[in-house]
């Protein structure tokens, strides 16, 4: 008897990875959102390092029942619910800082310097909308998960270190509840709509060893957009290059394309050329 290794794999499970950071912003406002516009995502926060980590934090209370051996359905309920993000600060900019430092300032102190100062108050606490923006693939329109009213909550800590490492800033915030509707969770992802399938494209000439360059050329079903990358990378509309003629091999080159229709994507098609005059 042979055994095979159970899984939950499927087809199809290639357009639904999340690859990347993602991306963070400031004063995220639903209403002038136009995923077409990164203008409109707010203002971003800048590089950063180690990864971007969401987490929901919920708390509930079981009431215990004499006879049950256990927790019994629909007899517990949701006592207290943090969503926060979590980061590392690579760009030490003053906006950064500042969020990292509530009730601070920035005043003019003279030509070469502005300065950053506690303006004498301890309430109210400065918030904004936060969100992080990333990448599906499956998907020509990003994920945007979003902290309403968010603020940091850790402390401020600038570890300058010996050179040998690079200076972060951490930062680890946390979403507020609004006084109009203190049981609803600050909290909500924009994920996109679509689901139908998209053929991957093809190449021409075929993929295979060449003794000369190659000029290859990229098709796919009629009122689609194509986007490859030839280093490596996965091919998104945000971060591959748009195809528009056919692409120039002289030397050993793979060649990673999607086809795009509408917010759907297909799934990663490769080509490999060796060139071996």
């Amino acid at each position: 008897m042979s055994y095979k290794y159970r899984s939950g794999l499927r087809k199809g499970s290639s357009k639904n990875l999340m690859i990347g950071p993602g991306a963070l912003f400031k004063n995220f406002d639903l209403a002038n959102f136009d995923h077409n516009d990164i203008t409109t995502f707010g203002e971003l926060l800048g590089a950063t390092k180690g990864g971007n980590e969401v987490e929901m934090e919920l708390e509930y209370h079981t009431v215990e029942v004499d006879g049950a051996l256990g927790a019994v359905q629909g007899m517990e309920w949701l006592t207290a619910a943090n969503a926060r993000i979590k980061t590392n600060l690579l760009e030490i900019t003053k906006e950064n800082l500042m969020l990292k430092l509530p009730n601070f300032e920035i005043a003019t102190h003279n030509d070469e310097y502005d300065i950053i100062r506690h303006d004498g108050q301890i309430a109210p606490t400065v918030s904004n909308d936060l969100a992080l923006v990333g990448e599906i693939t499956g998907k020509s329109i990003p994920v945007i998960v979003v902290l309403e009213n968010a603020r940091t909550v850790d402390a401020f800590n600038l570890p300058m270190g010996d050179g040998k490492e690079d200076v972060v800033l951490s930062a680890e915030f946390e979403s507020r509840y609004s006084e109009e509707e203190p049981t609803k969770i600050p909290f909500y992802i924009l994920y996109p709509k679509g689901g139908s399938p998209v053929s991957e494209p093809v190449a021409s000439p075929a993929p295979g060893t060449y003794t000369g360059a190659q000029s290859v050329t990229l098709t796919a079903v009629a009122g689609s957009k194509i986007y490859y990358t030839v280093d490596g990378s996965i091919p998104t509309p945000s971060t591959g290059t748009e195809y528009t003629g056919a692409i120039s091999v002289s030397a050993t080159t793979t060649i990673k394309a999607i086809a795009v229709v509408g917010s759907d994507t297909s799934a990663v098609a490769q080509f490999s050329y060796i060139i071996n005059p």
